[in-house]
């Protein structure tokens, strides 16, 4: 490995360690330290062998740090991200359904004198379903 592609790898994987990143994010990065693509490709091929990029590990944090966000929302976050559907939809299999988050954060804005008028807006700005915005009022 040349000294300057040892730089910027060492570079990329202090970032890593800094920052959670996806694969498409890593990627924007290293095409901005003007690498070639094999170049690119090597260096992420790295990272994913030793787990500092791992999409599904991401959305995963992502979700459990976006609890109070419907699927709709979390779904287009991660996608503008450049996650793919297949792992967004595992991880949001692999997390608390959209129906219990609803409902327990209906829960809390009720218990804090909220009418259900404005849960109901709120919960539909924040991407919930239809059929969980429902069933967080049965």
């Amino acid at each position: 490995m040349n000294d300057l592609l040892n730089e910027i790898r060492e570079k990329f994987f202090n970032y890593l360690l800094r920052r959670p990143s996806t694969n498409s994010q890593a990627y924007e990065f290293l095409k901005r330290q003007k690498l070639s693509d094999s170049q690119i490709n090597f260096l992420i091929r790295e990272a994913n062998e030793s787990a500092l990029i791992d999409d599904l590990a991401y959305s995963q944090l992502f979700i459990d740090g976006h609890l109070s966000w419907g699927n709709a929302k979390i779904f287009y976050e991660l996608e503008s991200r450049g996650v793919s559907r297949e792992i967004i939809d595992e991880a949001l299999n692999l997390s608390q359904d959209e129906i219990s988050r609803a409902r327990d954060i209906a829960e809390t804005w009720r218990s804090s004198g909220l009418d259900d008028r404005k849960i109901l807006t709120r919960l539909r700005s924040r991407g919930f379903s239809g059929r969980a915005v429902r069933a967080a009022f049965e």
